[in-house]
């Protein structure tokens, strides 16, 4: 019992080094650093700064038409366009996917959006609606939406959708109205109690 567990120990010490060595902080310059800065969200720069593996759906908003004008950009870089509307996309990226494509002067903005597998959460349309504000540069204003919970939600919901900087205006059973900013979209998207997102334009008049 105690050779395979000195083995075990062993093999962890030698690879612990390693591990280290290649989620090294880098080093970026002042004007990686400004970029950064400049375009990328917070959690996005959380990501470079510490060289974080992820894998993920990012929505990448552009000075000109996605389809138009990015499509051979985009290609080149083997990106995939998840979708699109305007001058705004969701992107799957890789962590060393964003470094060169901030670089992009046709890149005005990368914001995180979620894990790929919650985007099958998001209705078509509401997600239409979604990059279009991010395109319109008004991502940060309320905007209504609809949730649909697993479960009947309880207060531990109510202070969670809170929490993410949503309102609710209005409950149905396991149905609700939020109002927030959609860069707080990301925050809803982590919970797997919420199944489906979808716009709520009778909501527009609460």
């Amino acid at each position: 019992m105690t050779r395979p567990i000195l083995l075990f120990a062993t093999l962890f010490v030698l690879l612990l080094p390693a591990c280290k060595e290649d989620r090294a902080t880098p080093r970026l310059t002042e004007q990686e650093e400004a970029i950064l800065t400049e375009k990328a969200d917070e959690k996005i720069g959380l990501i470079i700064r510490q060289n974080l593996p992820a894998l993920f759906a990012g929505i990448v908003v552009f000075r000109s038409d996605v389809f138009l004008t990015q499509s051979e950009m985009l290609a080149r870089r083997d990106l995939s366009v998840l979708d699109s509307f305007g001058n705004a996309a969701v992107i799957l990226l890789n962590s060393p996917d964003i470094p060169p494509l901030l670089k992009e002067t046709s890149v005005r903005k990368i914001y995180f959006l979620c894990r790929q597998g919650p985007l099958a959460r998001l209705h078509p349309a509401f997600l239409m609606e979604v990059l279009q504000r991010f395109g319109e540069g008004k991502e940060r204003e309320p905007h209504p939406l609809l949730i649909r919970f697993r479960d009947p939600p309880q207060e531990k919901e109510e202070k969670f959708v809170e929490a993410a900087g949503f309102t609710v205006a209005s409950r149905a059973g396991v149905v609700w109205a939020v109002s927030g900013p959609l860069t707080s979209l990301p925050r809803l998207l982590e919970d797997d109690r919420i199944l489906f997102y979808e716009g709520a334009s009778k909501a527009r008049t609460m």
